[in-house]
């Protein structure tokens, strides 16, 4: 796996917090199609660029008799290569008629190299023929100086047809101005397991592979 992930991402650097809390994804209040996931980003803004990995697993795609459970370990990939796990994170997943949830709690590591932040976060998808609603917010909350930095984003899809989903998002942080990112997704293989997400805005820009197997 690590072998793997150094392959995915040698060209990635470093890792914030921040990126982890808020992408602007479409469909992040569902279920990924496969019971693993590889999710790898990249984030430039403010003249840095970022890199992280997220490999996840969907329990009740497993196994239907399972709870829906989402578990999620992200990594940093430095420059050389070096992986780094940042913490984990996990999800509880419901569908009803107004959409789907995914209740989440993660513990990852804080800037003095120690697990000791802790964020909660909600991810809720809403679909109405080839429109998405995405809502998505954190509030992570060191333990050690009990400081937070809370996140709020909100992401408007349109699919253009069955292999791209167009829309743009807006994003407030504490203490930040509202931030807006148009928003593109592609479907590389008629199945759906494999997608290629990308986003730019007033001083922003990221890309988003999601591999499923």
């Amino acid at each position: 796996m690590k072998k793997t992930m150094k392959y995915i991402t040698g060209m990635f650097v470093g890792l914030s917090l921040p990126a982890l809390a808020l992408a602007q994804d479409f469909y992040n209040g569902c279920r990924g199609p496969k019971a693993v996931q590889m999710d790898t980003y990249l984030n430039h803004s403010g003249g840095q660029t970022s890199g992280m990995v997220i490999p996840k697993l969907f329990t009740k795609n497993l196994d239907t008799s399972l709870t829906d459970i989402l578990i999620a370990a992200p990594f940093s990939v430095s420059g050389n290569g070096e992986v780094e796990n940042k913490g984990i994170n996990l999800g509880y997943l419901t569908e009803s008629k107004y959409g789907n949830l995914i209740g989440a709690l993660g513990l990852f590591k804080g800037s003095e190299g120690k697990y000791n932040v802790l964020n909660p976060q909600i991810y809720f998808t809403h679909m109405n023929g080839p429109l998405t609603f995405d809502l998505e917010g954190n509030l992570p909350i060191n333990l050690r100086s009990l400081e937070t930095e809370g996140s709020a984003s909100a992401t408007l899809g349109y699919g253009v047809n069955d292999r791209l989903r167009v829309g743009g998002s807006i994003t407030k942080g504490k203490g930040k101005d509202l931030d807006y990112r148009a928003n593109a997704r592609i479907e590389l293989t008629k199945d759906h397991k494999y997608w290629l997400q990308g986003y730019i805005g007033k001083a922003h820009a990221g890309a988003r592979l999601a591999i499923n197997f």
